[in-house]
């Protein structure tokens, strides 16, 4: 691959070989004579008539054009990407993910109990299992769904993979058809550089303008080339770009293909024996359930005493007022004389200040306007 932006691309402009065109069509300047030469002065046999280079294919919309059909195959496989993409696929994921958390907590017994210390004693061996053994059901269907959901994902990203193939094959044909282009740009402005070099002194103001209106289009398709040379910078970025997006829809497909068969199947171990595990811990809870009640009711009698003396008994021993009530209205009312005192010698003051500078304004202002003045 030759480099989009060579430093002698200029110098090599020369060779590069005109582009077969239309017929010839009327020059947009005529041979018109020398302003500094009389008739009379020239020579009596003229030498072999210039032939005109043909521009006449070179237009502004042949120039609009260049490069503007090589993206559409891009462009295409782009939207068909686009439109196999659903945004709420990720979300539905993470929902499922998320219920199946959420009903897993719910297979605590302490969830599921409900009532006061002694209802929970009495009924501990009966609803709460059974509760227990529903939500793990629950449990299992989540899971089942949420297989199918990472299944259906894994089979996703094994189709982008293929995509990806797509997509980089189209974006080849696009580097291709803006090589294309590029060379023929370069062809154009070889002609129009030598339509340019043959122009003419101009005789009017008219053939001024359509000299002048060559050398805006010679720049326009300059313009043009650059621009699909940078197109094509950008295409060759996309290269490794697609290639890495290809490797991680690969890793994509390996993840959710070992979380199927290797992660869900742990789940479901953890969860029976999740289950079990609190079946024992549950017998050991009823024990520990009477004794609790029993030391609870104790306990909250006699703490409920203990708060209920110390609080009558310094309720019985408060004054009317505190010492820091006192000191606290002193201390505000000193300061707030205090306060008064400072700003009204602060007043004074700035008063006795300004007065100079009054006066000073008051007669600037008699004698600027004195019948005198002037």
């Amino acid at each position: 691959m030759k480099p989009l932006f060579s430093s002698d691309e200029e110098a090599q402009a020369g060779s590069v070989p005109p582009v077969a065109s239309a017929p010839t069509l009327v020059p947009l300047l005529t041979p018109a004579v020398t302003s500094g030469m009389l008739p009379a002065s020239l020579p009596e046999v003229s030498a072999a008539p210039l032939v005109r280079v043909d521009i006449s294919g070179i237009d502004d919309k042949a120039i609009e054009s260049l490069g503007g059909s090589t993206g559409t195959g891009v462009a295409k496989i782009s939207a068909k990407l686009l439109g196999t993409v659903r945004a709420s696929d990720a979300d539905v994921f993470g929902a499922q993910l998320n219920e199946l958390i959420a009903t897993s907590k719910g297979l605590d017994p302490s969830k599921l109990r409900s009532g006061g210390l002694l209802s929970r004693v009495s009924n501990m061996f009966g609803s709460v299992k059974e509760k227990m053994l529903s939500q793990y059901q629950v449990v299992e269907s989540r899971m089942d769904t949420l297989v199918s959901e990472m299944t259906r994902h894994a089979n996703v990203h094994k189709g982008r993979i293929h995509d990806f193939d797509e997509m980089y094959k189209g974006l080849e044909i696009y580097y291709q058809g803006l090589d294309a282009d590029v060379k023929k740009g370069e062809g154009w402005a070889h002609t129009l550089a030598q339509a340019i070099a043959q122009q003419p002194v101009a005789a009017n103001a008219f053939e001024a303008q359509q000299a002048t209106e060559l050398k805006r289009r010679h720049e326009r398709l300059e313009k043009r080339i650059d621009d699909l040379r940078r197109a094509m910078l950008m295409a060759t970025q996309m290269v490794p770009q697609i290639r890495l997006s290809q490797d991680n829809a690969r890793s994509l497909t390996d993840t959710f293909t070992d979380i199927v068969n290797v992660s869900v199947p742990a789940w479901r171990n953890v969860f029976s024996l999740y289950l079990l595990q609190l079946e024992a811990k549950q017998s050991a809870a009823v024990a520990n359930a009477a004794y609790d009640a029993t030391d609870a009711a104790f306990r909250a009698q006699a703490d409920m005493l203990l708060e209920n003396t110390e609080t009558v008994a310094r309720v019985k021993q408060r004054s009317l007022v505190s010492l820091e009530t006192a000191q606290h209205v002193q201390t505000q009312l000193i300061t707030a004389y205090d306060k008064l005192e400072q700003i009204s010698k602060e007043g004074q003051q700035r008063r006795k200040d300004e007065l100079p500078k009054l006066q000073e304004l008051e007669r600037e202002l008699i004698a600027r306007f004195s019948p005198t003045a002037g």
